[in-house]
């Protein structure tokens, strides 16, 4: 009987933990601010009225919205965007077989 319990304790601990987890990363964020380009790294880079830097690993793959595209900085954008996890590299382009968390645009508008 003992066991029985010990393992729904161990179970309801697990669940709990996991609940959080997929919580962070299904929160969605909306920004309104100023396309830089794009980072050495190849992130898009935006600046919001307060000189705070947002790097944004990647974009939905409905979205239409070109990095280099020269039109588009120094423009305000209105985004959505949420953390996500994603295997990580190293230098040499290996997977490391950690997981980090990174910013990826869910939708974005030209702020008029």
């Amino acid at each position: 009987m003992k066991t029985l319990y010990t393992s729904i304790v161990i179970l309801f601990i697990a669940c709990s933990f996991s609940a959080k987890k997929i919580t962070f990363q299904e929160t969605v964020h909306t920004l309104i601010a100023t396309y830089i380009g794009p980072t050495e790294n190849q992130d898009y880079k935006f600046v919001d009225d307060n000189n705070i830097e947002y790097l944004f690993y990647d974009k939905s793959k409905n979205i239409d919205f070109e990095k280099e595209d020269d039109s588009k900085i120094n423009k305000k954008f209105i985004l959505t965007w949420k953390n996500k996890l994603v295997d990580e590299y190293d230098s040499v382009g290996q997977q490391t077989g950690e997981k980090i968390t990174v910013k990826t645009i869910l939708s974005i508008k030209l702020n008029k």
